[in-house]
């Protein structure tokens, strides 16, 4: 019976001594998890709705507006073509520059007084891909904008608008506009003093909130920022700044847009206009040519600014709309920047 008895005990210690040995690797865990999704967004402006003036009610700001002033006197209205002209195009979704036939119809009436050509592209068109406003997602924008005015004199001027959409997922922020002027690369006609100072450029940005535009909301006006208006010129009750004076005034452009945070959002209502006009200096004094007839000034040379030609760049910068700002203050995570 001992030996028995001693033998069920050996028994139990051994069974025992297992169960422990086993308890002993299976320590209890928990699991608590974070999982953090982000995705980014994109800065995306682009151009849409290229035409000649006035094609929209909120553009026609008297009965008597101009689309072109050209000394063109045999028709309804005198020396200029009215903004109701070019009716807006229907074809390519809002990009044709103005109502089929108009262009040719204008260049007909005005052969026998002038040859100017001019027409206005958006470069390397694609579909925008969404429905913004009264634009559909087949309906063409492009980065890049060509403008183009053949034969111009003095006297002439022509303006042309588009919209600017906000087609990203965050505010952007205008921080400049960056003009520079020089030669048409391949053309046959050459850059002159004269012509720069003769040529001159009106350039308005507008915002509509809405869909509303007013005059109230104006955000960038190219002459109005100027003091010193030594280097502009009028037309058509338009003032033009001379393309001679753009590099003087750099300072000044930039001033006055990092001044007032001119944002463009996304959103269906939220939209930009830019209105541009392009013109030269009737410089009836003499000043850069011979000026009239009645008062010829010998000590300047027509050749100097007869054909001649160049081109102006104009690029609108953009930043998103939180460039450098950053907080004034911290929080409690600022202690996780020590080292231990």
């Amino acid at each position: 019976m001992r030996r028995s008895n001693k033998k069920s005990m050996i028994g139990g210690m051994v069974a025992l001594s297992l169960i422990l040995a086993g308890t002993g690797y299976a320590y209890w865990t928990d699991t608590l998890n974070v999982t953090t999704k982000a995705t980014t967004g994109d800065l995306d402006v682009t151009f849409v709705d290229l035409g000649l003036y006035a094609q929209f009610p909120d553009e026609k700001v008297n009965p008597d507006g101009w689309s072109i002033v050209d000394g063109i006197s045999d028709r309804v209205t005198e020396n200029y073509v009215s903004q109701n002209y070019f009716t807006r195009g229907t074809a390519n979704h809002h990009n044709d520059i103005a109502a089929n036939g108009k262009v040719d119809e204008y260049k007909g009436f005005a052969e026998k007084y002038n040859n100017i050509g001019f027409d206005a592209e958006l470069v390397d068109a694609e579909a925008i891909g969404q429905n913004f406003g009264p634009y559909d997602v087949l309906t063409n924008g492009s980065d890049n904008i060509t403008i183009s005015i053949d034969n111009i004199y003095p006297g002439y001027a022509q303006a042309f608008r588009t919209d600017i959409l906000n087609l990203g997922t965050l505010a952007a922020r205008l921080t400049n506009l960056k003009f520079t002027v020089g030669e048409i690369e391949g053309s046959e006609f050459a850059v002159s003093p004269e012509v720069e100072n003769m040529i001159g450029l009106a350039v308005f940005l507008d915002m509509e909130y809405g869909g509303a535009s007013t005059d109230e909301d104006a955000i960038f006006k190219l002459c109005g920022l100027l003091e010193d208006r030594s280097n502009v010129f009028t037309i058509g009750g338009v003032d033009f700044l001379r393309l001679s004076a753009l590099e003087d005034v750099k300072d000044e452009i930039t001033a006055a847009i990092v001044a007032k945070n001119l944002l463009t959002y996304p959103g269906s209502d939220n939209r930009m206009d830019l209105f541009l006009a392009v013109g030269m200096d009737p410089d009836a004094t003499g000043e850069y040519t011979t000026g009239t007839a009645a008062e010829i000034n010998t000590a300047n040379d027509d050749a100097d600014s007869q054909f001649k030609g160049l081109q102006v760049s104009m690029d609108l910068l953009w930043d998103q709309f939180n460039m450098g700002k950053d907080a004034a203050v911290t929080n409690k995570l600022e202690k996780q920047n020590v080292p231990n």
